[in-house]
């Protein structure tokens, strides 16, 4: 018998979550719910969607868990202390059609889609998200941070509150600090102080005809 779970959020990641945990887990999404300032239907994907107020009396814990679909790391680490501090627990959810070794450790509130490649021996703290992303082996991730499209090498450690853009590649062996925000197409070679961002330069657009390159070089 599958286990009732409430997803917290109504926005697109929210669909996605509502969608895998249904077709690829041991969870059935009994309802979703967000803050009553929110709230503009009684259904969202055809399930109940109720006020983030009323989950106490409507949903005790004893009988239901939440998964928190909130993509801003500092707002996701509200909510899910508000939800714990209730009484709740936590369901993760870990895609079936992922790379993984069975030595993996994960937290709470864990999301780890299809598209990610993870190495042996990864641990991965409570309320983090991976997406589609290639994660070396012996490499730590913090509580509460991103990770998105992004490749580490092995023995990387990255801290709680960390978010890694779609292309960031980091060289083994180094340790990214709390706080981080890694932009998308970034190189990260050597260890990161807490709270840095880094960026990469954007890319240019060139006055140029698309005929005078492919002449060039698509022959």
């Amino acid at each position: 018998m599958k286990k009732n779970l409430i997803i917290y959020g109504v926005g697109k990641f929210a669909e996605y979550v509502g969608y895998v945990f249904e077709k690829d887990s041991d969870y059935e999404v009994t309802a979703y719910c967000v803050e009553k300032d929110y709230l503009n239907s009684n259904k969202f994907l055809g399930k109940l969607l109720f006020s983030f107020e009323e989950l106490e009396t409507r949903f005790p814990p004893s009988e239901n868990v939440l998964f928190i679909a909130v993509g801003n790391n500092k707002i996701r680490e509200g909510i899910y202390n508000r939800i714990a501090e209730m009484g709740y627990d936590f369901a993760s959810y870990i895609s079936s059609k992922s790379s993984h070794w069975e030595n993996l450790q994960t937290g709470k509130n864990v999301f780890v889609d299809e598209g990610c490649v993870l190495q042996p021996f990864i641990r991965i703290s409570d309320n983090t998200i991976l997406f589609t992303s290639q994660i070396g082996h012996h490499t730590r991730i913090g509580k509460h941070a991103l990770i998105s499209g992004s490749k580490t090498g092995g023995n990387v450690k990255i801290g709680d509150y960390c978010y890694l853009g779609l292309n960031a590649s980091i060289k083994q062996n180094v340790e990214i600090a709390a706080n981080t925000i890694i932009g998308m197409g970034c190189i990260i070679e050597k260890d990161i102080l807490e709270s840095s961002v880094f960026t990469h330069k954007g890319t240019t657009k060139r006055n140029l005809d698309p005929d005078q390159i492919s002449r060039l070089f698509l022959k």
